[in-house]
């Protein structure tokens, strides 16, 4: 009997042993995973820094009032104070505004997303709920102050406008569009894109949109260069290699699959459009 337990007692203590020595396996190539990592963002060319502004962020509470104001203009007047239109009429606007519910779902709540600069661009971030049946749905509501520091909701950002529209865009055999989509990196090489070392390619998708599209950049160009810095600057920003929300002219090229196009210019990181196209910077 005190065989046994004497036996006992040492393959427990060796089990206990082996799972010490396993975690502390374990803690040690973490935290040499997590200096590498930290020493790779530190090294990363070019990470876009918070943008200086002498105009201060609105707070979370003046942010979501504000939108949730925008959301009930039903009068084209009202709607340059809430609003920087784009390149919709304030008709337009009001139009979306009112179809909303039947385009998205109810209303089922705001949340304040804080700083979200972007693209030379002060941003401040407001996700908007809906709920479609049993389908949970969201815009997002970019804030951005104008030359007087008053903030206001880019619209073309909000609706997620496309020229032309997606129908039209994805019938066509040649042309061109802006599209604003979120992007990945992908690695699917085809047709006129079969060569990996002249093309990157990214997937593209968009909520409005049934299929993943994908795009091409010459490797090389500025337009590549600029999807490089996109997609390192988001993955550094949310600690995640995701989605990164885009704004691209992209255009169709002679036998190429129906959702392959080439990217032919980045004109924005984020949704919302500058004076300068993004992808300048890198010529």
């Amino acid at each position: 009997m005190k065989v046994l337990k004497t036996w006992s007692l040492v393959f427990a203590v060796a089990i206990l042993g082996a799972l010490v020595l396993t975690l502390w396996w374990w803690l040690r190539s973490n935290m040499n995973r997590a200096d590498v990592a930290i020493q790779e963002h530190a090294a990363a060319p070019g990470v876009e820094k918070r943008v200086v502004s002498r105009f201060e962020s609105p707070s979370q509470e003046v942010a979501l009032d504000l939108v949730k104001h925008a959301l009930l203009i039903r009068e084209s007047g009202k709607v340059a104070e809430f609003f920087h239109p784009g390149s919709a009429s304030s008709e337009a606007v009001v139009d979306i505004l009112r179809d909303m519910e039947a385009v998205d779902g109810v209303l089922t709540g705001c949340d304040w997303r804080g700083s979200m600069d972007a693209n030379g661009l002060l941003l401040d971030g407001v996700t908007v709920n809906t709920k479609a049946g049993d389908k949970p749905r969201n815009r997002l509501a970019l804030l951005t102050p104008d030359a007087t520091g008053r903030w206001k909701i880019d619209f073309d950002a909000f609706a997620r406008t496309v020229k032309p529209a997606w129908d039209e865009l994805m019938s066509q055999d040649t042309g061109q569009g802006l599209v604003r989509v979120m992007v990945a990196k992908d690695n699917y090489f085809n047709g006129p894109f079969r060569d990996e070392t002249r093309w990157s390619c990214y997937g593209m998708a968009s909520p409005d949109l049934a299929v993943v599209l994908l795009g091409y950049c010459r490797q090389g160009s500025p337009q590549a260069a600029a999807m490089e810095r996109i997609v390192a600057n988001g993955n550094l920003r949310s600690g995640d290699p995701g989605l990164n929300r885009v704004t691209l002219e992209i255009r169709r090229t002679a036998g190429a699959e129906s959702r392959q196009f080439e990217i032919t210019r980045v004109w924005a990181e984020d949704w919302v459009l500058s004076a300068t196209p993004f992808d300048e910077k890198f010529n």
